[in-house]
């Protein structure tokens, strides 16, 4: 006992388990924000013919990979692109 204070056993498990929550959190904190950098952007668009109308079910990929989409029924589509 120094300066009359003692430290208990269950103070000490109190002050880690605070820290170890912190610590946690933090790790959480920063998985959540690179895989929100990680993350594709997404593009959208019309296909149309000549005419200006919307041609159903053309495929439109992302360029070197197997990712795409098929148009709906209006010529419209939106493409969730890949990280790079």
């Amino acid at each position: 006992m120094r300066n009359g204070k003692s430290i208990s056993f269950s103070d000490s498990r109190g002050r880690c388990v605070t820290y170890l929550g912190r610590v946690c959190f933090s790790v959480l904190f920063a998985v959540i924000a690179i895989m929100a950098t990680a993350q594709g952007k997404s593009v959208s668009g019309t296909v149309t013919d000549e005419a200006g109308d919307g041609i159903i079910g053309v495929t439109v990929m992302v360029k070197g990979t197997k990712t795409g989409t098929a148009t709906d029924i209006d010529g419209r589509y939106v493409l969730n692109t890949p990280p790079q």
